[in-house]
């Protein structure tokens, strides 16, 4: 099984602790991270609606499949022809996003009229499915560091046809010089990426439990930050595109010894793990999700929606 995991390109330290997490499932989950994902979008509402884009994009002879937990999200089965190169697509009416990262968005539920808060938002995926959810109503302050990624979230913002969204160039560790306190927060927190192999291949070998360390550092700094600029009542969505439980459970763990909060339910995705590695965590941790390759066909990715009291 081990040798499997080698054969795939893992290194020994993460070959063998995915095995201690899932045992025989680890190789499952490897082959199907091995696999390109299918291609979904997601209709934007704010220029046109659903039934009327899946209509023009049938007559093209393109075919598709509902994403469970997003009323507009679909997944291609079939495209005669790139789907990025349809008037449809050049035109804003819909965006090309892969399945899973389509939750957050939907898990926080943000409202027309409120003050929100994306604090990792570049190229914009996640923002403007927020800014779809609110109508375009409302405020959305948009953090990222990234100049060039920037740019590309403006180019997006502005094709959507999006409104309420003020950028900032900047790390979102500088949020409450705002001033603002918020309704909602997401954040879909910089991380190892270990859920994203279909797409990076080279994490497999050269990430270090270093790298996972650094990041549930910044995460938990993250949060910190995000909860300090929460109103009481509000509610918070952490995700990660990681399979790692430093970077998922013990930081979800941390939140709840250290803060005045509870979990929310989620619907979709499998319960979270509360004895990775053996190690007892709190049986409310289960009701944050896991989405994995070989169960759900999308990356891999943890999502927890967190309400601070």
């Amino acid at each position: 099984m081990l040798e499997k995991l080698f054969s795939l390109g893992y290194s020994k330290t993460f070959a063998e602790r995915y095995y201690e997490l899932w045992g025989e499932r680890a190789l499952a989950i490897a082959e199907a991270m091995e696999k390109p994902l299918p291609r979904c979008f997601r209709v934007n509402t704010l220029r046109i609606e659903v039934p009327k884009l899946t209509k023009l994009l049938n007559k093209k002879g393109f075919q598709f499949r509902r994403v469970p937990w997003a009323r507009e999200g679909f997944c291609l089965t079939r495209e005669p022809f790139s789907i990025t190169s349809t008037p449809e697509y050049l035109s804003g009416l819909l965006y090309i996003q892969e399945a899973s990262s389509m939750y957050p968005p939907v898990a926080l539920e943000p409202k027309p009229g409120e003050t929100v808060a994306d604090m990792a938002a570049a190229p914009g995926g996640k923002t403007s499915y927020l800014a779809q959810l609110m109508e375009n109503e409302g405020i959305i302050y948009a953090f990222d560091v990234g100049e060039e990624r920037l740019k590309e979230t403006r180019l997006n913002l502005s094709r959507l046809g999006v409104t309420n969204i003020v950028l900032i160039h900047s790390s979102s560790l500088h949020i409450d010089e705002l001033g603002v306190e918020f309704d909602k927060i997401l954040l879909d927190a910089p991380c190892t990426g270990s859920g994203t192999i279909h797409k990076n291949p080279e994490r497999k070998a050269n990430r270090t439990m270093d790298d996972v360390k650094f990041c549930q550092g910044l995460q938990m700094k993250l949060l910190e930050k995000g909860l300090s600029v929460l109103r009481k009542g509000g509610t918070l969505v952490y995700s990660t595109c990681s399979l790692e439980p430093e970077e998922n459970e013990f930081v979800i763990q941390w939140v709840l010894d250290n803060f005045d909060v509870e979990l929310l339910p989620l619907r979709y995705g499998e319960p979270a793990l509360t004895r990775p590695f053996g190690i007892e965590l709190s049986e409310e941790i289960a009701k944050a999700r896991r989405f994995y390759p070989d169960r759900h066909g999308t990356s891999g990715f943890f999502v927890a929606k967190i309400k601070k009291l």
